[in-house]
C-alpha cells in the first residue's frame, strides 16, 4: 500500500503538467494581424453608403456589450460582402473573443489611423 501512494502524487505530478503544456498554447495565442483586423473594422465602420448595412451595426454592439462573438459576426459578414472572405479568415486566426473587441475599440473611438500601433 505505502508504494502505489508514493506514485499517486507522481501520476498527478504528470497529468497536471501534460494539461498544462497542451493548454498553454491556446491560451497565449494571438491574432496573426492585428493591424489588418483593426483596418478592416474601419472599412466595415466606414461603410455608410448602404442602407441596409448591418455589418456595422454588429460591431458597435459587441463592442458596446464587450461581446467578441457579436464582434467577430458583424466583421465576418462585412468580409463577405466586400470580398475578403479568406483574407479575414486568414487575419482573424488566433484571435480571442476579447482581442476582437479590444481591436474593435480602438477603431471606433480613435479611427484607422491608430492601427498603425500594432504591429505586424
Amino acid at each position: 500500500m505505502a508504494i502505489t501512494q508514493g506514485k499517486s502524487p507522481f501520476v498527478f505530478g504528470m497529468v497536471v503538467l501534460a494539461t498544462l503544456l497542451i493548454a498553454a498554447p491556446a491560451a497565449h495565442a494571438a491574432c496573426r494581424s492585428p493591424k489588418n483586423i483593426c483596418k478592416h473594422f474601419d472599412d466595415c465602420l466606414q461603410r455608410t453608403s448602404d442602407p441596409n448595412n448591418k455589418d456595422a451595426d454588429g460591431i458597435r454592439a459587441g463592442v458596446k456589450a464587450r461581446n467578441g462573438q457579436i464582434v467577430s459576426a458583424g466583421a465576418e459578414a462585412c468580409a463577405r460582402d466586400l470580398g475578403r472572405k479568406q483574407q479575414w479568415d486568414k487575419w482573424a486566426r488566433g484571435c480571442s473573443e476579447l482581442e476582437f473587441v479590444q481591436i474593435a475599440k480602438v477603431g471606433l473611438e480613435l479611427g484607422k489611423v491608430h492601427c498603425d500601433r500594432y504591429s505586424q
